[in-house]
């Protein structure tokens, strides 16, 4: 049995053999050069078989003993010069999956050369000589404590063999484009919050290089954002009003609606009359001067004067029997200028029917009628407004002009009120529109009539004689607190539309101090993806100038869901009433932060949030939300249940006993009709019931001339004494 195994492996051997032989077989025909194989320096060639080895003074054995010698130190020096050693890479095969070399020796005397000899795939490489990229490989470190900490270095291939750098230990990974903890990964750093010009981005490491990936500057459009990052919101995309979109359109009703500095400009309609259809023009909010035919009593000149259908009607006319012949001055065609005359005359013998007769000159009616009589010329008078040329200067009513006031005689020259004036075009009194081209009759240019009220500015507004009647302007405190929610986002910037208005004549006085509490704004949370939601004194009471400036500065990435609208309230006013009032002590108050949810805080902490009241001022705070009254702060420190917290938080209960306590303070609530009067988690929580005490609800819309004109009262009912 034994001997069978044998056999057996003999056989295998053969053929392995063999197969490695058929293997090698295609590489001779065209053989791999090792890059670094033996060459020989080419010597001139030798021809052995044409070398005689004579000398006559030996003997035979001699002669042949040198022969031998001879001819093997020739041979021996044709190898030399003429064999090259050359080795070559065996091709990967079946059975050789690692790198072998064979060697091969030619005679390069031969033409053509020949080959002597093929050695076998022999003498095995670490690796593969050509490929000499570094790679980076695992290893470990010994250290003095013992043991080994694992690290990295760096492995290629030099000459068949494996060469390695030093073993540097592993490390925490940093941006530098190594693999410092050793895990195969380069500047595998997680992902961390960065700030750039835009704002809040991602802190990236790329090619070892840290990179805040967030908003980039973007070209600057019109959407009340700032797209270019540079501090300014839709600087140079705005329209003339200051606002996106397209210019409003110019309607009368006395404001200057495309804001090109002009009012009620260029505005007409078509208007009727019992006489005609004409066209009337808009004048400081007013349709005026309407161009058709003004219906007029009837009189006796032949025409139909109150446009009824008939002419001189019911009329005991001028032209009367005792009048026939009798001269009328006239100015009308067909008299072309200067005044002409026109007279009563029969239409037959009986005179039972008489008539006017033209405008025409007075020579025309002489006797005989001189040859020199031009009839359509008459006498040369003043001009008047009568579109007619009455001086014969080939112009029409030049140069009128005439004083006019359309407001009560009374109120003439007092206070702000003056006269303006009325020039004559085509026979109608009137002038001409800010643009001057268009005519408006009867619009008396200049004058200033009394306003329906008088305003808080120290002018006597409404002409009668008293400045302010009797208001003067006084110590008062207005704060604004505005819910910043993103669905408030229109009704914010008509706020800022109506406050920027105001601030076109509101002068900057002392006497009215400013403030805007604002929020929520989002906050991003340490460690997580979320956002808390922060509210913020944006400016304390100043004046106008500085309120104006952060009311116009806010640039909020609008949060949304929960508005501590009843909170900011709470912590706005606390300071105005005394500490006994308190339905909750300031010190005892505090944002609970641990919902489950978005965390709310303000800036800063409520027992540092404190308005600078005036104590002898007037109080006034102005509320802005689209969301019912919602409370967030605790006097309970470790309580966990949001819903608990509504409840043992600040509740309308609690407002209204603050502001009842406090000294001289009105407060004004902007809400939707919806949160008039409304409920949250079971709580009354409506903003009507605050103004009890002093103030006044307003629906909240986002029409900017509503808010202007709700501002002015409460600027009125407050500042004005």
């Amino acid at each position: 049995m034994g001997y069978i195994k044998k056999i057996i492996l003999f056989i295998i051997a053969i053929i392995f053999f063999a197969l490695n032989l058929v293997s090698c077989s295609d590489l001779f025909e065209n053989p791999i050069p090792f890059p670094g194989h033996l060459e020989v320096e080419e010597e001139p060639k030798y021809d052995l078989e044409n070398d005689v080895v004579t000398n006559q003074d030996m003997s035979p054995g001699e002669i042949e003993k040198d022969n031998i010698s001879t001819l093997f130190e020739i041979e021996q020096q044709y190898k030399k010069d003429c064999y090259k050693y050359e080795y070559y890479f065996c091709p990967p095969s079946l059975y050789l999956e690692e790198i072998w070399q064979f060697q091969m020796i030619t005679d390069t005397c031969k033409d053509p050369e020949e080959i002597i000899y093929k050695g076998p795939c022999e003498q095995l490489f670490e690796c593969d000589p050509s490929e000499v990229e570094p790679e980076t490989v695992s290893c470990s470190v010994p250290v003095e404590t013992g043991g080994n900490i694992y690290g990295s270095q760096e492995k290629w291939c030099d000459k068949g063999i494996w060469k390695y750098t030093d073993c540097i230990a592993c490390s925490p990974e940093v941006c530098d484009g190594i693999d410092n903890d050793c895990n195969g990964e380069i500047d595998d750093l997680p992902i961390q919050e960065c700030q750039n010009e835009c704002g809040p981005g991602d802190l990236i490491c790329v090619d070892g290089e840290e990179i805040c990936f967030g908003d980039e500057p973007e070209e600057e459009i019109c959407d009340y954002k700032d797209n270019d990052c540079d501090g300014l919101i839709d600087e140079g995309q705005t329209n003339a009003c200051d606002t996106c979109g397209d210019i409003p359109e110019e309607v009368c009703d006395g404001f200057d609606n495309d804001c090109d500095g002009k009012t009620d400009e260029d505005l007409e309609q078509i208007c009727e009359t019992d006489c005609e259809a004409g066209i009337e023009f808009c004048v400081l909010g007013s349709w005026v001067g309407c161009t058709a035919k003004m219906p007029f009593i009837e009189i006796c000149n032949g025409l139909d004067d109150d446009c009824d259908g008939s002419v001189d009607e019911d009329l005991d006319c001028l032209c009367t029997i005792d009048m026939v012949g009798a001269l009328f001055p006239c100015t009308e065609g067909p008299l072309i200028c200067g005044q002409g005359y026109k007279t009563c005359e029969c239409f037959d013998e009986n005179c039972e029917q008489i008539f006017m007769s033209e405008c025409l000159a007075m020579c025309s009616y002489q006797d005989p009628v001189p040859s020199n009589c031009d009839k359509y010329k008459g006498i040369i008078v003043e001009e008047m407004c009568n579109n007619h040329d009455d001086n014969c200067n080939q112009l029409t009513d030049e140069d009128l002009f005439k004083g006019c006031y359309t407001g009560d005689p009374e109120t003439l020259f007092v206070g702000i009120c003056v006269p303006g004036e009325m020039t004559c075009e085509k026979g109608s009194w009137g002038n001409y529109y800010e643009d001057g081209e268009t005519f408006i009759g009867d619009y008396c240019k200049g004058e200033i009539i009394p306003n329906e009220t008088d305003e808080c500015n120290g002018e006597d507004d409404n002409c009668d004689g008293i400045v302010d009647d009797g208001k003067d302007l006084k110590d008062t405190d207005i704060l604004f607190i505005i819910d910043a929610s993103g669905s408030m986002s229109d009704e914010i910037d008509a706020v800022l539309i109506a406050m920027n208005q105001f601030a076109t004549y509101y002068k900057d006085e002392e006497v009215i101090q400013w403030g805007l509490v604002m929020g929520p704004f989002a906050q991003p949370k340490p460690d997580t993806w979320g956002n808390n939601q922060v509210s913020e004194i944006i400016v304390n009471l100043s004046p106008f100038s500085d309120f104006i400036a952060g009311l116009s500065g806010v640039n909020a990435d609008w949060a949304s869901g929960l508005e501590p609208i009843y909170d900011l309230i709470y912590l706005s006013l606390w300071n105005l009433a005394p500490t006994s009032a308190l339905p909750w002590p300031i010190s005892d108050l505090s944002f609970l932060e641990d919902f489950n949810v978005q965390e709310v805080f303000t800036d800063p902490k409520p027992q540092n949030f404190e308005i600078n009241w005036r104590d002898d001022a007037q109080h006034v705070v102005i509320v802005f939300t689209d969301e019912p009254g919602q409370s967030y702060l605790s006097a309970m420190s470790d309580l966990t249940d949001l819903n608990t917290v509504y409840h043992e938080g600040i509740t309308q209960i609690h407002l209204k006993q603050l502001i009842s306590n406090c000294i001289d303070l009105n407060v004004y609530t902007f809400t939707k009709l919806a949160q008039k009067d409304t409920s949250w988690q079971g709580e009354q929580a409506g903003f009507e019931p605050l103004t009890i005490y002093g103030g006044q609800w307003f629906e909240l819309v986002g029409n900017p001339a509503q808010l202007y004109e709700n501002l002015l009262q409460i600027i009125d009912d407050n500042a004005c004494e």
